[in-house]
C-alpha cells in the first residue's frame, strides 16, 4: 500500500484499546488524563471517557467545519478501502467489508461525542503541541509514526515520507507531554509479512533522557501476517 499524504482514519475505540494492550487496564487509569494523538475520525476518546479518564484528542483536521470534516473522512475511508483492497499487504482471509462497517461506525461515534465535548477535540500537530510538560499522564500514538514513513522503509508514503528526524522529532514532544507513559502502534512495518520497523528500533535505542522503553505485541488484527509489535515507553522516575 502506498499514499500520497497522511489519511484522515479512524478505529473504533475497542479495537484501538486492543492497540495500546489497554483492554484490561482501564480500572488502572480511571481519572487519569491520556492524550489521543492523532486522534482522528475515530471513537477512543469516547470509549475512554466512557470508562471514568479524561480523555482530549488532537488532530490537525479538527480545524475543518464538521461537514467538511466528515466529508474528508468519508473520502479518505474510500481511498483507504480502495487502496487496500487493490494491496498484495494484507491477508486473503481479512474482511474488508466488515472493516469498512467498523470504521464507519468509529465515525458516527467520533462526531457524535466531538458535538458533547468540543473542548476535547483539539486542532494540532506532531511535532509541536500546545501543551505545557507534562500535561498527560498516558499519551497514545496510532498510525502516525512508522506507518507514514517513507514505502522504502516500511511505511505507506511515497516519496520521502515523514523521515527518521521528524520521528526523534515527534517521539521527543510525545515525551514531554506525559507525565508516565508513552505507548505508540504499530511499531511494525505495514505489509504482508510485517516485521520490526527500522525507524521504531532506532528511536528505542536513544530514547529522550529519562525514558525506558520496550517492544509490546499487540492482539489488533489489521490483516497483516508477522510481527505485531507496539512500542511502551515509561519514565524511569516518578514525575516531579
Amino acid at each position: 500500500m502506498e499514499f500520497a499524504s497522511v489519511v484522515f482514519y479512524g478505529r473504533l475505540g475497542e479495537q484501538a484499546l486492543a492497540m495500546f494492550n489497554l483492554g484490561d487496564e482501564l480500572t488502572h487509569w480511571r481519572g487519569a488524563a491520556v492524550l489521543d494523538c492523532p486522534g482522528g475520525p475515530g471513537s477512543l476518546s469516547a470509549v475512554l471517557r466512557g470508562a471514568g479518564i479524561e480523555a482530549t484528542a488532537v488532530d490537525p483536521l479538527y480545524a475543518l467545519p464538521p461537514g467538511e470534516l466528515e466529508r474528508r473522512a468519508l473520502a479518505d475511508l474510500d481511498l483507504t478501502m480502495a487502496t487496500q483492497a487493490a494491496s498484495g499487504d494484507l491477508r486473503r482471509d481479512f474482511d474488508l467489508d466488515a472493516c469498512r462497517q467498523e470504521h464507519l461506525l468509529a465515525l458516527e461515534a467520533f462526531l457524535t461525542d466531538r458535538r458533547a465535548h468540543p473542548e476535547r477535540y483539539r486542532a494540532a500537530a506532531l511535532p509541536q503541541l500546545p501543551f505545557d510538560d507534562r500535561s498527560f499522564d498516558l499519551v497514545l500514538c496510532g498510525h502516525l509514526l512508522f506507518s507514514y514513513a517513507p514505502r522504502a522503509a516500511g511505511g505507506l508514503m511515497a516519496g520521502a515520507g515523514l523521515d527518521l528526524d521528524w520521528h526523534r522529532q515527534a517521539l521527543a514532544e510525545l515525551c514531554r507531554v506525559s507525565r508516565r507513559e508513552v505507548r505508540l502502534y504499530p511499531a511494525h512495518t505495514i505489509d504482508l509479512q510485517a516485521r520490526r520497523h527500522p525507524y521504531a528500533t532506532a528511536l528505542l535505542a536513544a530514547l529522550p533522557p529519562g525514558w525506558q522503553g520496550r517492544f509490546s505485541a499487540s492482539t489488533y488484527d489489521q490483516g497483516h501476517q508477522g510481527c505485531t509489535d507496539g512500542l511502551r515507553l515509561e519514565r524511569c522516575a516518578p514525575a516531579a
